[in-house]
């Protein structure tokens, strides 16, 4: 029987068995190693339950490492518009409308997102938006200004008698169809659709304060991130509020994946190592977090990932842990994006040493799953070393990297 039909099966004996109506079906994955099929549900306290062929068991949502419903697929979807956050949100928007300042209400813009699920964010939380489409470019100097922002001026980029311009403006306002801002203190307007893009000041804007862990992230299957504080989720929809005070209703249809961060588990790529690095061929390629050198998320034999750690021979990561932790968990191998020479090995380090060594690994081998006992160690380090061809297209993965308290 193939893994597939198998796990249909365990999750049609968990329905068919006791579990609640309004549960939504899948797999629960635990942060003590459990996986649980069957239907999950969770209240706006935080009190998990899982209904299957065992019955049910409770859990508290800090216990729940993960959550993958029952037939989720990502699908293919384009949006030619992107929004950044302060909080460090990011999204892809069919749609961007302004919406003034009214009823005591800040100024404000309107996102409508590929899966159809519109909200509304003051423009002080934004860090940047670009608006694409046919025939619009990326502004020269977007990608620049938006790793370093301006201190205390807004850049925008407009697009006026067929030529790219670029000012140092404070916005005041985004309306329907028009941005206002001052320039050298006088007030102006632009159309709303001639703005390719806002890049807005370090100081013009705040970012939010961060909701408490655990922390939950709900990945649609039309691309979608995002992050805060769950809510609820049943068979119907899960629930979330964002930092930014915004509260979102998903359809439980278009939920690919539900993760949860806690005290009790850390995701690698969320934390801040120190790095050690060999040059390949004269040449040192960056590390990444949740994405590979060829694209964003991991893709390993046909499987996708969106977290982890990507880096290319020799790295070596280290990680101080503080002595919280009890292991570390990761699914290793070569992305599919990576060269077709591609041969290397996978280390894992506790407290200095080698705790786990993988055999050389090649592009199209199956992710393999690694859990290492750290034992309250003070250190951890995941290294991906040369194999027999020293780096051609060595596009390593630590997928889902993470550490655990039992």
């Amino acid at each position: 029987m193939s893994r597939a039909r198998s796990r249909s099966l365990v999750l049609a004996l968990a329905l068919a068995v006791g579990a609640p109506a309004q549960g939504l079906a899948g797999i629960t994955s635990t942060i003590d190693g459990r996986s649980l099929a069957g239907t999950l549900t969770v209240d706006a306290e935080g009190n998990a339950k899982v209904g299957g062929s065992q019955g049910e068991t409770a859990l508290a949502l800090a216990e729940i490492a993960g959550f993958e419903p029952a037939g989720a697929a990502a699908v293919l979807v384009t949006a030619p518009h992107r929004v950044w956050l302060r909080s460090g949100g990011e999204f892809a928007c069919t749609r961007i409308a302004g919406v003034a300042v009214a009823a005591g209400k800040p100024a404000r813009v309107a996102l409508e997102l590929p899966s159809g699920i519109t909200f509304e964010l003051p423009i002080a939380t934004l860090r940047a938006l670009r608006q694409g489409g046919d025939g619009r470019p990326e502004p020269t100097l977007f990608a620049a200004d938006l790793k370093k922002p301006a201190a205390n001026e807004d850049l925008l980029y407009v697009v006026k008698d067929g030529k790219a311009q670029r000012s140092a403006v404070a916005v005041t306002s985004v309306g329907t169809d028009t941005v206002d801002f001052l320039l050298r203190g006088d007030a102006y307007e632009f159309e709303l659709g001639g703005v390719a893009a806002i890049v807005f000041g370090d100081n013009t804007g705040v970012a939010p304060d961060r909701q408490q862990k655990p922390r939950t992230r709900l990945e649609l299957t039309t691309g979608e991130q995002f992050e805060g504080k769950l809510l609820g989720l049943d068979g119907g929809s899960a629930r979330l509020r964002l930092d930014e005070g915004v509260e979102l209703t998903v359809q439980a249809a278009k939920l690919l994946r539900v993760t949860v961060a806690s005290d009790r588990l850390a995701w690698l790529q969320d934390l801040q190592p120190q790095a050690q690095q060999t040059p390949a061929f004269d040449r040192t390629w960056p590390w990444t977090n949740g994405r590979s050198l060829g694209g964003s998320g991991f893709q390993l034999a046909g499987r996708t990932f969106s977290r982890g750690i990507g880096m290319v021979p020799r790295t070596r990561l280290t990680y101080d842990l503080g002595g919280r932790f009890d292991r570390f968990e990761a699914m290793i191998g070569i992305d599919d994006r990576g060269g077709p020479e591609a041969h290397a090995v996978f280390r894992v380090l506790v407290d200095g040493a080698v705790a786990f060594e993988s055999a050389p690994m090649t592009r199209g081998e199956a992710a393999q799953a690694v859990r290492v006992d750290l034992k309250k160690a003070k250190s951890l380090a995941i290294e991906a070393d040369f194999g027999k061809n020293y780096d051609l297209g060595d596009h390593c993965a630590f997928a889902d990297a993470r550490v655990l308290q039992q």
